[in-house]
Parts: structure tokens; sequence; C-alpha cells
């Protein structure tokens, strides 16, 4: 699904790290650090690797591969060691939850919150920066959802595209400038 949504193929083999447990997946010694507390997968942006437990129900399990498979994509479009300045979180974040599919009811109630109280944040890194934990992922899965609903999956391809080549590029454009590019 992600791969035609995107129209992009993953040129080599996913590899995919499996722990029984999440508590067996907090002490993986794959990452440089302790993991944060509240990680529940990740992938790596420079092996191309999934890492997640598989103690989950098969629903929510499907989610959290669709989340970290999502990220994949996104480090092969966007290469990190290549990149002249940094994707924005709400970038990756928002994409990869916008592919998992699913709002809970927490964070809809975050982005309704932003709504009625007129703190939604423009594109800019400046403005996104500003929020953490889950805020991030959803402020970018309901942009991912606008850009759908406005101008269909095309949008989302051509935001991506275009923003690849502005970070590839090392481009200093503002984020909203680009996805007004996207729109043409």
């Amino acid at each position: 699904k992600v791969s035609s949504d995107l129209k992009h193929e993953i040129s080599s083999p996913i590899p995919l790290i499996l722990y029984k447990t999440h508590s067996e997946f907090e002490q993986t010694n794959l990452f440089p650090a302790i993991l944060p507390e509240g990680v529940q997968a990740f992938a790596e942006p420079t092996r191309g690797r999934m890492v997640l437990p598989i103690d989950l129900s098969p629903d929510e399990l499907q989610g959290l591969i669709t989340h970290e498979l999502t990220h994949i994509f996104e480090f092969d479009l966007i290469p990190r060691n290549m990149v002249q300045r940094a994707v924005p979180l709400w970038v990756d974040e928002g994409l990869a939850d916008y592919f998992r599919g699913i709002w809970e009811p927490l964070d809809l109630m975050m982005i309704r919150d932003a709504a009625l109280t007129d703190k939604v944040p423009k594109l800019s890194r400046v403005e996104f920066e500003a929020f953490s934990g889950r805020l991030v992922y959803n402020m970018g899965h309901a942009c991912y959802e606008y850009m759908e609903a406005r101008y269909g999956k095309e949008g989302i391809r051509q935001f991506l595209y275009t923003l690849r080549k502005g970070i590839l590029g090392g481009s200093t454009e503002d984020l909203s400038y680009l996805l007004e590019q996207a729109k043409a």
C-alpha cells in the first residue's frame, strides 16, 4: 500500500529485527543510546532496517509495521546522509501516522483543541518545533489528510518530491512555499 500510494519501490530487502516482547525490545543495543520512554519501535535511516516488538494485537502490530515501513520509504525518498538540512519531524511522523490510517481518540482531541483555540501552526519548521510528544505526529497526520482531501494522493507525492528536491539541493525555502509548489 505504501509503495503503490507513493509510486515508489524500495530496491533492496528491508531487514526486520523482531523482539518477542516489548521488554526485550527496550533492552536492545541496536540504538546508540538508551531508548526514550514511550518508543514503541524504530526504523533506522542509514541502515534501512526496522526494529520492533511483536507482542501486540494483530491490528496494533499491523499499524506499527505500517508506521515504521513508511519511515523506510521516507528514508529512501530523502536519504538522510545526503541532506543539506534536516527533514522536519512533522513530515516524517505525520506521513507515517497518515499511512497507518488510524486516529486514536486522544489524538483527535488534540487536533480539535488546536483548531478550537486557534493554535494550528503554520507549516514552517519553527512553528512545529515547539510541539513535542504526540502533537507533532497528529499535526503532521492532519496536514497529510488535508493534502489528500484537497489535492489527492498525487498532491502528497508532489509535496514529498518537491521537498526532496529542496532538501537535497540545500534550498532554504520555507516548507509552506514548497506546499504551494506541490499544489501546482
